[in-house]
């Protein structure tokens, strides 16, 4: 994976706004992330879980 390298970690650039034109889309579902066990019994949520 490439490294992000900047000059000031503090002063990140912004995003633009978008467009007037751009298209929005509606939220479909909102869901909770599936919970689980990782390592000596830790508690986790996973975002993408199964996918590798």
């Amino acid at each position: 994976m490439p490294a992000v390298v900047v000059e000031n970690i503090l002063a990140l650039d912004r995003i633009s706004r978008p467009a007037e034109v751009s298209k929005s889309c509606p939220v479909m579902t909102i869901t909770t992330a599936p919970s689980g066990f990782e390592g000596e019994g830790f508690p986790v949520r996973r975002g993408f879980a199964g996918i590798l």
